[in-house]
């Protein structure tokens, strides 16, 4: 099994787990951030897993962000 197929499979587990949405909506009202996610992160990008998108930024599990353009 090669990187992308973990990445799929953790893609497809993260994204639809009640537990890690209910996590996720968790840490929105706590903080008071309208977007949560989880990410696996490699030294040069970040791929969305799972996503709590209240603020319609367009986020979306599978997507990928490089490194050096998020903080």
């Amino acid at each position: 099994m090669n990187e992308l197929d973990y990445i799929e499979k953790d893609i497809a587990f993260l994204s639809h787990s009640d537990a890690v949405q209910q996590i996720l909506k968790v840490l929105s009202y706590t903080t008071g951030l309208r977007i949560s996610l989880v990410a696996r992160v490699t030294e040069d990008s970040w791929t969305a897993c799972a996503v709590l998108d209240e603020a319609n930024f367009g986020l979306k599990p599978g997507d990928n962000l490089e490194l050096r353009t998020t903080f």
